[in-house]
């Protein structure tokens, strides 16, 4: 199918983020031309869509490699263990926990730049998954409030981690959190490539603003975060196996509805940096 990847179309889903890709077939290697065209995509668009694709594990990490190098999460570094695609799964035995708001690893120095994800075992209704898109919640901020937060730092941290204690283990989430006990980023970041300005804290693992008072933290850092729960952000996007999603982690968060159970939903994810 290399003909199909030498002009592949994007289709708008949503007002301010999100495209359906058409054109192209990602379970072998992408013409340069290919991935340069992507790339704009993602700078357009932040979130990509690509419908029955039906990768393997092998395939969704050759893809996602083709646009950085494979992200290894903390809980994974210092393991002699072969950089793969991670399984994701769902299920009353595991229960999800990425129903929340929040940007992969933001407590990390250099965070992924880029996530994939893609649907292998999807529950017969429910398990979307939507994400929002920052610049459009920095820029619906009164220019007062943009220039108040513009020179503001916030530390992230892992949190509570009841997620990666409930899929990794109590003994490896200790020895993360000792390497990696916090990151400081800027309130207000802006992106490498398009140069627009995006909010860069999220509900997860943003812990406090430095320099300010608890209270003044939680009142500032409590009205920021509410702006990527705004349905006017936002797109949405409802699974089919074989589905593959690729988006820019720098100025985007995203939530994994959680309202499937008893059922259960697999997918496999690879980040890059």
């Amino acid at each position: 199918m290399e003909t199909a990847n030498l002009a592949p179309t994007a289709r708008p889903r949503a007002g301010h983020l999100g495209a359906d890709v058409r054109g192209v077939d990602l379970s072998a290697p992408l013409p340069a031309a290919t991935i340069d065209a992507i790339g704009e995509m993602l700078v357009d668009h932040l979130v990509l869509f690509f419908a029955d694709q039906h990768l393997d594990d092998e395939q969704q990490l050759a893809f996602a490699s083709q646009f950085g190098d494979p992200y290894v999460h903390p809980l994974g570094r210092g393991s002699d263990r072969p950089v793969r695609c991670e399984r994701i799964v769902d299920d009353v035995e595991h229960p999800p926990y990425q129903d929340t708001w929040h940007t992969d690893v933001s407590w990390d120095f250099t965070p992924p730049v880029y996530g994939t994800l893609r649907a292998i075992d999807i529950p017969s209704r429910g398990g979307d998954t939507i994400w929002s898109s920052m610049y459009a919640a920095y820029e619906s901020l009164s220019p007062a409030m943009q220039q108040a937060i513009a020179a503001l730092s916030a530390t992230h941290t892992m949190g509570a981690a009841a997620s990666f204690i409930s899929k990794a283990g109590a003994e490896a989430v200790a020895r993360a959190r000792e390497s990696f006990p916090g990151a400081v980023h800027p309130v207000v970041a802006t992106h490498p490539v398009s140069g627009r300005r995006y909010l860069n804290v999220n509900r997860e693992f943003t812990e406090s603003i430095v320099g300010l008072h608890g209270d003044e933290s939680r009142a500032i850092l409590g009205f920021l975060t509410d702006r990527a729960t705004d349905p006017n952000v936002h797109v949405r996007h409802s699974w089919r196996e074989g589905d593959v999603a690729l988006w820019d982690e720098r100025c985007t968060q995203h939530f994994a509805v959680a309202d499937y159970l008893p059922e259960r939903r697999e997918m496999g994810r690879v980040a890059v940096g």
